[in-house]
């Protein structure tokens, strides 16, 4: 299938561009693009979309300005205003393949909007798509429609193509087998019984063999890997700390079993070359275009290595048609069995 989606350095630049008749857009805007929601409703533009810290257009990351991507007719939209009460049913899921799920990075439920999302789901449907928000992470309305813009939100494009993903993050265990047996919601409070901040502190220091003076230098490289009961790590990043306390991306259990991951960036393009191997092989490299989902703080970590890459997913990927956003996490299905937040991880999906 052919996709049509343009690069424009303003929302002005965009609307004076838009004057055919089937003037349905899913547009993904960067943080530094100056978005006026009365300029789209002041239009004939049916307009749905997010705001991302960058976006990413044939190997490019940008802080300004917006992809278009034209709508199909087939192509359904279903905007939900408010993530924590679900409007829509399993009904008008029917004949997908495929969803591209945006939602608010920031809101505080969407473990729960997943869970119940993936319920309304046919089975064997592909779910993959990433947070938006802003850096530094202020809550702010992310999510649009001609309605309006809205926080703790969400925005589906449901498709009738498949969407092949591979997923994958490269970052290595430093330590394991530890538990959280104090946490309040999204702030880890204790390990294994010890000061959480206090002891991972102290494994960045015996890694480093140095005596860490300011904590938050080492956040990003540092970051945390859920382990799950078929042992697969989520990695969660830590946000910041606060009153001797780790606070990550989203809530998290007491008594769950965690590792402290570490960083190294050769690891981390591999493993992006590895995840767009898993999605163009699915489509035996018949690929018409491929999604990048990337966490921002990936790019933080690699900094100059980010546009290397960027370049190895779209070589990989037989320089075919390639954008995406940088993303406030990760949101993916493996298999049939949950739907999952990610951080700091690259997701790569091939159309077919």
């Amino acid at each position: 299938m052919s996709i049509n989606v343009k690069y424009y350095k303003s929302l002005d630049a965009f609307v004076r561009d838009c004057k055919d008749e089937n003037n349905r857009y899913l547009l993904l805007v960067a943080q530094e693009c100056k978005f006026y929601m009365s300029l789209l409703k002041n239009s004939k533009i049916e307009a749905y979309g997010a705001i991302f810290p960058e976006i990413i257009f044939e190997a490019v990351s940008y802080k300004d300005g917006l992809l278009a991507y034209k709508l199909d007719d087939d192509e359904k939209i279903i905007m939900q205003n408010d993530i924590s009460k679900i409007s829509f049913d399993k009904e008008q899921f029917k004949q997908t393949k495929s969803v591209i799920t945006f939602v608010d990075g920031l809101s505080h439920h969407i473990d729960e909007f997943l869970d119940s999302f993936f319920e309304l789901l046919e089975p064997q449907t592909q779910v993959l798509g990433g947070g938006a928000g802003m850096t530094p992470f202020n809550r702010k309305e992310v999510i649009f429609s001609p309605e309006g813009i809205y926080k703790d939100a969400a925005l589906l494009l449901c498709k009738k193509q498949e969407i092949n993903i591979g997923v994958e993050h490269g970052w290595t265990i430093l330590k394991d087998q530890l538990v959280t047996t104090l946490v309040n919601e999204t702030s880890i409070l204790q390990i294994d019984y010890n000061n959480a901040l206090d002891y991972y502190k102290k494994v960045i220091e015996e890694d480093l063999n140095i005596q860490i003076n300011d904590i938050n230098d080492y956040l990003n490289s540092y970051p945390i890997g859920l382990v799950k009961f078929d042992n697969e790590i989520l990695v969660k990043e830590i946000f910041d700390v606060s009153n001797d306390s780790l606070n990550i991306s989203n809530s998290i259990s007491q008594n769950s079993v965690i590792a402290i991951l570490k960083g190294n960036k050769d690891k981390l393009i591999n493993a992006a070359k590895q995840a767009t191997l898993e999605a163009v092989g699915k489509c035996e490299n018949k690929q018409s275009a491929v999604l990048v989902f990337e966490c921002v703080s990936r790019k933080n970590f690699l900094k100059e290595s980010f546009d290397d890459e960027m370049q190895i997913i779209k070589t990989t990927s037989d320089n075919r048609l390639m954008l995406g956003v940088l993303t406030l996490g990760e949101i993916v299905n493996k298999g049939d069995v949950n739907l999952n937040l990610f951080n700091k991880t690259c997701l790569v999906g091939a159309i077919c």
